[in-house]
């Protein structure tokens, strides 16, 4: 897993914990031409596969535009996202196939400050739009006109002063990028598309919900998020104290990871997803798991293995996974 701590010489505040993105699925145009027969969503901690099949329901071929986009990148507050890989373009390594043959798709990429694109200038000074693995950016290298134009086109915000008396500056763009092709539904049949990718993973060293940490009034909020976006139960946190006790320190070294995926685009077809299956897979036999399944219904277990599913499903809520133990 890649921290983005954008471009040496730019201020980083200290922070053990990298924050997750939100990543999801295809995107298809909204459409009442193309049914999505049924989606197989499995969720690692290292990969992310879904399977969908799709039935064009008119008797003509359908073409729609296909898009996956990824999470912007706000360089101005990425000292500490974590980020897959580090390919500049493609950061989670999307690979996508349709009915078993793999489908490219073509990656459009732009810099943007607010509503202003700024990708030519960035490509006009030679500079990544995302500058992240052997692409970094050295501010303290740049040249003193192009620095002074970066500044003075919003691009570079000043951002205090280094400890030498040296004006500091972070990055002010954001990085959009998206993946799109068109995809072709013949009539009376199915088209099976697949695809996969390394999710975005927020870690910390620890966790709030430790039974001395949960009970401090100080913390008493942040606990109240966590129990509402991830549905932790009381069974959940009684597993918990059992493996960590009343101590003060984490002597378990249990630690947090958490997975955002965007669900809701799976609602742009025709009706609802006539069949849906989920499946979560931790890793390790010790590590526990909490979500908000909604209208989904566990179907089964295989060892730390979970299984949801759901018929004639319309999501209207994204997954928020939280995984607590040992890695």
């Amino acid at each position: 897993m890649v921290a983005l701590l954008v471009a040496t010489g730019w201020p980083a505040r200290a922070n053990d914990s990298a924050a997750e993105l939100s990543i999801g699925g295809l995107q298809f145009v909204r459409t009442n031409d193309v049914a999505m027969e049924s989606e197989n969503l499995r969720i690692t901690l290292d990969r992310i596969s879904v399977r969908y099949q799709f039935a064009n329901l008119t008797a003509k071929p359908v073409t729609l535009n296909v898009a996956f986009p990824l999470p912007d990148i706000d360089l101005s507050e990425a000292e500490n996202v974590a980020l897959p890989s580090s390919d500049p373009i493609n950061f989670v390594e999307f690979e996508t196939k349709v009915d078993g043959n793999p489908a490219p798709l073509t990656v459009d990429q732009r810099a943007m400050v607010g509503n202003r694109d700024v990708s030519a200038l960035l490509r006009e000074l030679k500079l990544p739009l995302l500058p992240i693995g052997g692409r970094e950016i050295r501010v303290t290298d740049l040249p003193a006109a192009t620095r002074t134009r970066l500044v003075d086109d919003g691009l570079l915000m000043p951002a205090g002063m280094s400890d030498n008396g040296r004006q500091q500056y972070a990055p002010g763009w954001t990085v959009k990028t998206s993946a799109v092709r068109q995809q072709l539904f013949p009539p009376v049949r199915s088209v099976t598309v697949e695809h996969q990718y390394r999710p975005s993973v927020g870690s910390s060293p620890d966790t709030i919900l430790r039974s001395s940490l949960r009970r401090s009034s100080a913390l008493g909020q942040e606990v109240a998020r966590y129990r509402k976006e991830y549905c932790i139960q009381d069974t959940f946190l009684a597993e918990l104290d059992k493996r960590t006790g009343n101590n003060q320190t984490n002597g378990a070294n249990l630690q947090e990871r958490r997975i955002s995926y965007v669900l809701k685009t799976g609602a742009n077809w025709a009706g609802p997803i006539r069949s849906f299956k989920l499946t979560i897979d931790p890793g390790g036999s010790d590590r526990l798991v909490s979500f908000c399944p909604g209208r989904l219904k566990a179907s089964s277990a295989t060892g730390n293995t979970l299984e949801y599913t759901a018929s004639d499903f319309k999501p209207d809520a994204d997954l928020k996974i939280l995984v607590i133990g040992t890695f």
